[in-house]
């Protein structure tokens, strides 16, 4: 061994080191979460070339993110020089491009737009209309085909829709091959079949690479393992890096199978597990091998720590708005800490989760970022259906107008619009006023008379004195809107819509857009470099912050209730529960409400089933003796003590006896 050899394992921990020295037989490395995944992919690929095993051009690695290729190329880079540049490190799909490109296949790359004016054409040639098989149902369905490597004259015809389905999807595929274009799916089928068809070409890459690694192993889809797997021959070995305990992308066709029986795939194949983690501390950790275990597809491990210290609570509040809240005040109280708001996330299992959230953080004055997503203030259908209200309330707003008549597809093109904008100039009125006159003069052509009057009827047609939520309703009904966005599936879209009717003043219109307009997110509160982060859990997978809030516990929402819930479903809800867990490094709050506004009326819920397989005692409020609290009838005061749930306060010399959990009571 090198000097340079010694270096570059000595940092390493004896489970690292060993999946560091195993290099002659095909590994699976179980990772576990925060156990140095990386650190130790890294260190093997710059041993193996230190040590001459083998040539930088004869190692590939497959990730799934361009960022996860650029750091695993630049940390490698570090450790033994730039003569790994060589390398073959990047995403399954640019990989695949390369070997393709390599053997001389040039396609023109169609994205998701391009995708969808394609499937229009196909539409348009097969006189279909697209309101019955809108383009984003049809790809959605073409690229669930695709995973699992469904040709067009493999689909089912028992039925008109499957029918229509099946001539849809072959048209589609025929215009991408007469274009030489590929969509992503593509990309790796396309490969596949090049290997598949030409055994020369399959040996060529399987001699040439000794060493094929993959990361995040857990996540590969059908394609991929098969992509992988044709790569393979005796004479080289796969390395397979990754967590089943952390597979939670399965609704985007990730296969857990692929990773539990990679030992049987692959002949001559050794496990070695990764247990030590170096971010969260052991009282963490102790929950969450409790709450892993009761999964059944995995390989057991559990996780261990040098670090101590943990701080874990449930809390239950009394609804969803107090638990809203109490994320808000103890945020303020951890700032005033000194804890850093870019160490503190809070995670939800659904992005319309994060209303109540976001507006507990703006009235507290504290910044946040919303990671994989936009505020809810500024999501698409929460604009448009924002603009369908303000024009009921003010036909002259012109903003809103726009937004409201090209919030979906109605029959009124970007030309047309163009012609009421001018139109409207020319006249001096608004456009509301202007397509009125249009139509009243009889200038349009039917089709478009037709489609505007549809339109300005929504605005004609609804009583702006009801309650707030009844208008939404209406508004999503006789616009399209809801039709629109269950035809596309977009049911987490609708979800947001629903959501709105949870915020402001109900009773009154102009009241309700009022008290969102005072939501607007303050400019100054932009300018810090520290922002509380707001995210899903899926989106939260691979970071990690000193403290941790998991909101929203409770059956129906975690687990989802979107999900059939059987059993496999189950077991991937706690895994992604697992998953948010282990994003803590120091302090952990869990909360589940009592109750929670749905459609504007109070839902009782029920604390998950999750909640009892990590065992941790419960709490209503973190308060203790010594605490200054505030409450909303009997100003501050000073806790004396605390007796269950029941605490004794010192109000400016009255005594008063109050229930932790009384929503009127704010820890300050």
């Amino acid at each position: 061994m090198t000097q340079q050899s010694n270096s570059i394992i000595e940092a390493l921990n004896e489970q690292q080191k060993a999946a560091v020295l195993e290099n002659g037989c095909n590994l699976l490395i179980i990772a576990g979460a925060g156990s140095g995944k990386t650190k130790t992919l890294t260190h093997k690929i710059a041993y193996i070339l230190d040590s001459g095993l083998a040539k930088p051009f004869q190692i590939m690695a497959l990730t799934f993110t361009n960022k996860a290729a650029n750091e695993m190329k630049e940390r490698i880079v570090k450790l033994v020089g730039s003569d790994a540049n060589q390398m073959w490190i990047g995403t399954f799909h640019s990989i695949a491009l390369r070997l393709l490109r390599n053997e001389g296949y040039r396609y023109v790359i169609y994205d998701t737009k391009d995708q969808e004016n394609l499937l229009k054409e196909v539409l348009k040639q097969l006189n279909i209309d697209p309101k019955k098989f809108t383009p984003k149902k049809i790809l959605s369905a073409i690229s669930s085909y695709k995973l699992n490597l469904i040709k067009p004259d493999q689909l089912p015809v028992d039925s008109i829709y499957e029918k229509t389905l099946k001539k849809i999807y072959k048209t589609y595929e025929e215009k991408l091959e007469s274009s030489e274009a590929v969509d992503f799916d593509n990309i790796i089928i396309k490969t596949i079949e090049l290997l598949e068809e030409n055994p020369q070409v399959r040996e060529k890459y399987a001699q040439r690479f000794k060493y094929i690694f993959i990361d995040e192993y857990q996540d590969t889809n059908y394609p991929q393992y098969l992509f992988v797997k044709l790569l393979h021959n005796k004479n080289n070995i796969v390395c397979a890096v990754g967590d089943e305990d952390q597979s939670i992308y399965s609704f985007r066709g990730a296969q857990i199978e692929n990773i539990l029986r990679f030992d049987k795939e692959y002949e001559n194949c050794k496990i070695i597990k990764l247990e030590k983690n170096y971010r969260s501390a052991i009282e963490i950790l102790n929950i969450a091998n409790k709450l892993i275990a009761k999964n059944t597809k995995r390989n057991k491990k559990n996780l261990y720590s040098e670090k101590n210290g943990g701080n874990i609570s449930i809390i239950n509040l009394p609804t969803d708005t107090d638990e809203a809240y109490f994320v808000a005040e103890k945020i303020l109280k951890l700032s005033k800490q000194g804890e850093n708001l870019n160490e503190i996330a809070v995670l939800y299992r659904t992005n319309r989760q994060s209303r109540a959230i976001e507006e507990a953080l703006i009235k507290y004055a504290i910044p946040y970022q919303i990671i994989g997503s936009h505020r809810f203030l500024e999501r698409k259908e929460i604009k448009d259906i924002l603009a369908y209200l303000r024009l009921l309330i003010n036909k002259k707003d012109d903003i809103s107008f726009l937004r409201a008549i090209g919030s979906h597809p109605r029959g009124i093109g970007a030309k047309f619009i163009e012609k009421i904008k001018q139109e409207a100039k020319n006249r001096e009125l608004s456009l509301f006023e202007t397509s009125k006159l249009l139509i009243e003069e009889n200038k349009l052509s039917n089709r478009q008379k037709n489609a505007l009057n549809d339109f300005l009827s929504i605005f004609e047609t609804i009583d702006t004195t009801q309650r707030v939520d009844k208008i939404i309703d209406e508004i999503a009904q006789k616009s399209g809107y809801k039709n629109y966005l269950e035809q596309n599936s977009d049911f987490d879209r609708m979800g947001n819509v629903e959501e709105l009717k949870n915020a402001g003043n109900l009773e009154n219109l102009d009241d309700f857009l009022e008290s969102l307009s005072l939501l607007d997110y303050s400019n100054d509160l932009e300018k810090g470099s520290e922002h509380v982060k707001l995210m899903t859990i899926h989106a939260a997978k691979g970071l990690e912050f000193n403290t941790v809030f998991i909101v929203g516990v409770e059956e129906g929402l975690f687990p989802n209730g979107n999900l059939k819930i059987d059993e496999n479903d189950i077991e991937e809800e706690r895994r992604l529960f697992y998953v948010a867990i282990t994003r803590a490094k120091t302090n952990l709050f869990i909360s589940h409400a009592s109750a929670r506004k749905i459609n504007n009326a109070y839902q009782g819920c029920m604390p998950s089933r999750f909640l009892k397989e990590i065992d941790v005692k419960q709490k209503t409020k973190d308060i203790k003796r010594g605490d200054r609290v505030l409450h909303k009838l009997f100003g501050e005061g000073v806790v004396l003590s605390k007796d269950n749930d029941m605490l004794s306060i010192n109000f400016n010399g009255s005594i008063k006896k109050v229930l932790v959990r009384d929503f009127n009571l704010t820890v300050i």
